[in-house]
């Protein structure tokens, strides 16, 4: 309890600083998150749009390229005569023909090589490919079976040598059958047009450079790639960059353009591709989510920096107020068991706050004061009442000075033969040696017996009547105590009213004995006319009239002064009906020793 009211103060200040600021932190993550990814997914779109125009272009150039070629009147002429030479001068070194072409290619450096094929030869134009197996030549014979089509080829690796030097390179072709000028019949010759891969690679990287988090590259309608930042990586399938799920998303969905999320090697990714009006080729971009969210991720590092100096700034702020509140409210709590433990001369000391703490220690103080003020007058009432009672005391009669009289005039009846008023001197002097006692709120079970034995005694010589009087006493509660007097005014209750018309035959009961529950039980019963139920409760509740409460005591103060002394489950209980006698028990703890000794 001590410092709950502190962690609760505490706790609240802290949600209620900190609960804004996860909401508005919350809020601007995630508007920062999709903002980054409408714009990165804009820009992609753009920047492909951008990509694979300048692709078109590029490629429609080199298309424009080998038109020149095709339908230049001197290298047509010059190819159909070396076609129709023997296979042994096939591959003779053409200067003129080497030297036409190298006018056309001169003003584009993009060309690695132009030759050309036919079901005979493989002519060389512009630098020779190393090796001419008829595996080399196939693929682009299959040119012929198009017509006039342009075909495209992906990018192989390839090495070109002449008479001075060798290259080695990656390269893709456009290919085209040659046609007559003259009324354009087929040829059956194939021009091959060689273009360096390094031309889609820097178009691609060139539009992609201002985004380090975008991924660009070519591929071929048949999920191969024909450019890609990794050289390693070119003539190979989309699958091992995209995977199995990329593949099949970019090659069997025939579609313009395709826009898709992927999870690829437990990266997230968002894949854009748009197919070329050129040719069947895609080019594709991949942007990482992980590295486009870097920024979103730098405002949550930042957010929760500053929440973690929000959390320390207010932990102090609530422990300082929570402090100030409860340090004073535990102040005033030890101030209380002091007081509590008897030290009134504490004080509450304000500290001029003038708040609702000071306000409540004044009124502590003041409490303090009144409290020590009424202690100190019920001290003093006390000592006065005792001063009283002491006066009164020394005022009555010393007890054994009453009793050596009584003891005089005793012996004195009996010596002048007066035996009936010796005995009632005799009774007399032992009931008030046990109702007076030594100052005791209890007797003993056996000495309130004798008691109403003596009463019993007196009251017959007074009244000379004639009623049978049985005590039965279990010999384990003779030597338990008892409230004193109780069972006297019940005796002469039954007196009173069961015997009061009755001459002779009458029986009172007395028994006493322990029962359960550590209880022990007096009962008083008589056989005489019985009493009536409303005169039962008047009797204990103290409303019986004058002439009908025995000795001016009634059953009602017996009843009281046993609960007062033993405690409210103790007391009297009463059952008698008219004609039927009277049972009156009277129920007590069980008792060793004298009440006060045991306070």
């Amino acid at each position: 309890m001590k410092s709950s009211m502190r962690y609760k103060w505490m706790l609240l200040l802290v949600l209620f600083s900190l609960t804004p600021l996860v909401v508005m932190g919350i809020i601007s993550f995630s508007i920062s998150k999709s903002t980054i990814n409408d714009k990165a997914t804009e820009y992609s779109e753009h920047l492909l749009d951008q990509t694979a125009d300048n692709l078109d272009t590029r490629l429609g150039i080199y298309k424009d390229m080998l038109m020149q070629v095709l339908n230049n009147h001197e290298i047509v002429g010059m190819l159909r005569a070396l076609d129709g030479t023997g296979p042994a001068s096939y591959d003779v070194d053409s200067l003129s023909l080497t030297t036409k072409l190298s006018t056309i290619v001169a003003i584009n450096q993009d060309v690695q090589s132009i030759s050309f094929v036919s079901d005979k030869h493989y002519i060389k134009g512009i630098y020779r490919w190393s090796t001419r197996t008829p595996a080399e030549v196939e693929p682009f014979l299959a040119t012929l079976k198009g017509g006039s089509n342009f075909r495209w080829y992906p990018t192989r690796y390839g090495t070109y040598v002449d008479s001075l030097n060798s290259q080695s390179t990656h390269v893709f072709s456009v290919a085209k059958q040659l046609y007559k000028i003259s009324d354009d019949s087929p040829l059956k010759i194939v021009a091959v047009l060689d273009i360096r891969e390094d031309v889609i690679k820097e178009l691609v990287s060139k539009a992609s450079s201002n985004n380090r988090d975008l991924q660009s590259f070519v591929m071929d309608g048949g999920g191969g790639l024909v450019s890609y930042p990794d050289s390693g990586l070119i003539g190979r399938s989309v699958s091992e960059v995209l995977g199995q799920a990329g593949y099949e998303q970019l090659v069997r969905t025939g579609q313009e353009e395709t826009r898709f999320p992927l999870a690829y090697k437990g990266d997230s990714l968002i894949v854009n591709a748009k197919k070329l009006h050129t040719n069947d080729w895609v080019v594709v971009n991949v942007i990482s989510k992980a590295a486009l969210y870097q920024d979103s991720n730098r405002l949550l590092q930042i957010f929760i920096f500053v929440g973690l100096l929000c959390i320390i700034f207010s932990v102090i702020a609530a422990l300082v107020l929570a402090n100030s509140i409860t340090n004073p409210i535990l102040k005033m709590i030890r101030l209380m068991r002091q007081v509590m433990s008897g030290e009134l001369s504490v004080r509450y000391k304000a500290k001029s706050r003038h708040d609702e703490i000071d306000i409540l220690g004044d009124n502590f103080n003041a409490m303090v004061v009144q409290i020590d003020g009424l202690l100190k007058a019920v001290y003093v009432e006390q000592e006065q009442k005792r001063m009283a009672e002491l006066k009164a005391l020394q005022a009555q009669i010393n007890p054994h000075f009453l009793y050596n009289t009584l003891d005089i005039i005793k012996w004195t009846a009996l010596i002048q033969k007066a035996n009936n008023a010796a005995e009632m001197v005799s009774l007399l002097s032992r009931l008030l040696r046990i109702s007076l006692g030594r100052g005791e709120e209890t007797v003993t079970v056996e000495e309130e017996i004798e008691h109403v034995q003596c009463y019993l005694g007196i009251q017959k010589f007074r009244f000379n009547f004639n009623i049978e009087t049985v005590i039965e006493l279990d010999e384990e509660v003779r030597r338990l105590h008892t409230p004193k007097l109780i069972l006297q005014p019940i005796v002469e209750n039954a007196i009173i009213h069961a015997f009061g018309e009755m001459e002779s035959g009458g029986i009172i009961r007395i028994t006493c004995s322990k029962v359960p529950g550590n209880q022990v039980e007096f009962e008083v019963t008589d056989n005489g006319k019985g009493m009536d139920p409303a005169l039962v409760r008047s009797l204990l509740d103290g409303q019986a009239r004058e002439e009908e409460k025995p000795g001016g005591i009634g059953l009602a103060n017996v009843d009281e002064r046993v609960k007062l002394i033993c405690g409210k489950m103790y007391g009297i209980e009463i059952h008698s009906e008219p004609g039927t006698g009277t049972a009156i028990r009277v129920k007590l703890p069980l008792m060793t020793d004298d009440i006060r000794g045991n306070r």
